[in-house]
């Protein structure tokens, strides 16, 4: 196999050893069945099916020689390296990422899902600098509710309620969409 068709399938060989990795964990998640329910390894699995085509599919395509109308994950990161320039860093805003993700992760069971990630998402967007208040809180709003219908609604997944009184917020949002 020559060097470039190596470079482009490379990633995707990972992408596929990761995949494999991921679904034998999958296999061993233990719960009890219950009737017309799809169960808490439907959801991983699917997603790890559509990483597994995916790699399939890419590993497929660079072997086949087909460079010219994709490009490899390692082509375009050093494509992006010769074309990125010297600009203003921002370390402190950077640092608040981390911070915020790690509030997220510690809060979630206090706040319950619903209300951590709404805050999560506001703050999100005001510390990336975006300034259209009306924007970020009826996008933090809208991204709410859809995940509140997705996850209590299609997919039937327990999310963390929070403890008092922040699970009132949870309980209610369950209401509005029925889960």
């Amino acid at each position: 196999m020559e060097t470039s068709k190596f470079r482009l399938t490379a990633p995707y060989a990972i992408g596929l050893g990761v995949a494999a990795i991921l679904y034998y964990y999958a296999q061993n998640i233990e719960y009890t069945p219950r009737p017309g329910s799809l169960g808490p390894a439907f959801w991983p699995k699917l997603a790890i099916g559509l990483m597994t085509v995916t790699c399939l599919f890419e590993i497929v395509r660079g072997l086949l020689g087909f460079k010219e109308q994709t490009q490899g994950v390692t082509e375009t990161l050093e494509k992006e390296e010769e074309s990125e320039t010297p600009g203003t860093t921002y370390p402190w805003l950077l640092a608040g990422g981390i911070l915020l993700v790690v509030a997220y992760a510690v809060l979630i069971d206090t706040l319950g899902f619903l209300l951590s990630t709404f805050f999560f998402l506001a703050i999100f967007m005001y510390l990336g600098r975006y300034r259209n208040h009306v924007a970020i809180w009826l996008t933090s709003l809208g991204i709410t509710f859809a995940a509140a219908l997705l996850f209590m609604r299609f997919a039937y997944v327990s999310l963390p309620r929070g403890t008092p009184p922040f699970d009132s917020v949870t309980d209610f949002i369950r209401m509005l969409v029925g889960g």
